[in-house]
């Protein structure tokens, strides 16, 4: 009987309820109203104390609670058969929504007491009003089925949302780190191109005058002193090919020095037997007869003109680094308005290198160069990724170690190998190296943003390469970075 009833209340409500409408007017016991209802007429508001409960027979009531920010949301709609502010007429609370007839209603009004006399009837009414309360009970089901699973799908669309989301907000902030890194290596760009301009010039104005020095200087000595111009010429020669002698070996010269020229000053014969084995016996064919005085004198002489040799030597030596470091200044930062262009990738890392040459003073470099083929790159984005993986790797080895670049290719890539004799990286962090932001440097010893691997990603990616990195068994950490021919 209440497998029919469920059956006949799903498909037919209506049916029971006009049953039900017509045995409580028919009845002389029960002291009900039947009540009409226009749209947007208000059953009941949320707060209020129901005395009554309604029976809807006809038209559709709309059921709303208001938020806590004050807006009113729908929570249910009841169809015919459904009772109308039940809750709060058994439990004497407040109700808890809104009713308000979203049509044209008709209800059936009951008091506490009719409603009771209702169930506790033994003939027909009771049987319809446990069908009524069953049919409520299959609806209040239904909806809040209904609700779980609209409640689910709405969870799995927010969640996809907030993957979404998720998603853009990391693709912007790497966007945005690579856009303050494209603009701050142009603008970097830009101004070492203009410092090695103004460098350049005056680098080569030392350089010229240098050259001319060491022309004109033989001659003036010579003109100066016509006499001893030739030996004076000849120890600012040897001056100029000054090679540095073994420390050890210098203080056994001296020690001979001293025990044969007794008289002369400590501070004399250590420059002098600083010099080459060459300018020794030189110097001894020229002072070994002269007399004290003047074998001072003209020691003090030859001195002067070999030291001017060296320190000339020293300033054309100075001003051609000068000129090369400015040469890779302007290589290394080439732009190009972001323009590929056939290079060799040696020639890039030679110049990354000469520019890190105050960093790798305690590092033993070693270069494995093979023949590879020029490729199409930016010049200045490639050379940025050298300088993020050469800057780590001293900063692993804190400045002192071994540095071992290598380079190859085949039919698909050229590669290069970067590895350090540092501690390796953790395999903990191994994957998270790549991260925005993702740095193993303390604030209070160095100073890392996080951002040289992340970028050098982007242009190795940007450029249809890769970068892989591993711990050799023997020590240290191996990047090997893979550029398409």
């Amino acid at each position: 009987m209440i497998l029919n009833f469920a059956k006949n209340w799903l498909q037919d409500p209506s049916r029971i309820t006009s049953q039900i409408a017509k045995y409580l007017e028919a009845s002389k016991a029960f002291d009900v109203e039947v009540l009409e209802f226009d749209k947007d007429d208000v059953f009941f508001n949320e707060g209020d104390f129901n005395e009554s409960v309604f029976i809807l027979l006809e038209g559709t009531v709309q059921l709303s609670k208001k938020t806590p920010r004050g807006r009113n949301i729908t929570v249910d709609w009841l169809r015919p058969g459904a009772f109308v502010g039940l809750i709060s007429f058994v439990t004497g609370e407040p109700v808890l929504t809104t009713a308000v007839a979203a049509s044209p209603c008709k209800a059936i009004k009951m008091k506490e007491k009719d409603f009771l006399e209702l169930q506790r009837s033994r003939d027909e009414a009771a049987q319809l009003a446990q069908q009524l309360i069953i049919g409520n009970l299959i609806d209040r089901y239904h909806h809040v089925v209904s609700v779980h699973v609209e409640l689910e799908s709405i969870n799995d669309t927010l969640e996809r949302e907030r993957n979404h989301l998720r998603e853009a907000l990391k693709q912007l902030e790497e966007t945005q780190h690579r856009l303050i890194s494209q603009e701050k290596m142009a603008t970097l760009g830009q101004l070492v191109a203009g410092i090695a301009h103004e460098i350049n010039n005056p680098a080569a104005a030392m350089l010229r005058a240098s050259d001319n020095l060491l022309e004109y200087l033989p001659e003036i000595i010579h003109k100066a002193d016509p006499d001893q111009g030739h030996h004076y010429d000849k120890f600012f020669r040897l001056g100029l090919q000054r090679v540095l002698r073994d420390s050890d070996q210098q203080r056994e010269k001296l020690k001979e020095w001293e025990k044969e020229y007794p008289d002369l000053p400590r501070s004399l014969l250590r420059k002098v037997t600083s010099m080459s084995d060459d300018a020794l016996t030189f110097i001894k064919e020229q002072i070994g007869d002269k007399p004290n005085a003047s074998r001072r004198s003209e020691l003090e002489s030859m001195i002067l003109f070999y030291e001017s040799g060296y320190f000339l030597r020293n300033l054309q030596s100075s001003t051609k680094r000068i000129g090369e470091i400015v040469s890779s200044l302007k290589s290394y930062s080439r732009q190009d308005k972001g323009k590929y262009e056939k290079a060799d990738l040696r020639d890039g890392l030679n110049d990354t290198l000469l520019l890190l040459s105050n960093r790798l003073k305690k590092v033993d470099v070693i270069l494995n160069f093979s023949d590879i083929p020029p490729i199409d790159i930016i010049t200045g984005e490639i050379n940025q990724v050298w300088t993020n993986i050469i800057i780590n790797a001293c900063d692993a080895m804190e400045d002192r170690g071994e540095l071992v670049i290598s380079c190859g290719h085949d039919d698909r890539y050229v590669w290069v190998s970067i590895k350090d004799s540092g501690p390796g990286i953790p395999s903990s962090v191994m994957s998270e190296i790549f991260k925005p932001n993702f740095t193993t440097k303390q604030q209070n010893t160095s100073f890392g943003l996080g951002l040289g691997l992340s970028i050098s990603q982007q242009i190795l990616q940007k450029h249809g390469g890769k970068i892989r990195v591993s711990n050799p068994e023997e020590g240290g950490a191996e990047f090997k970075i893979y550029l398409p021919v």
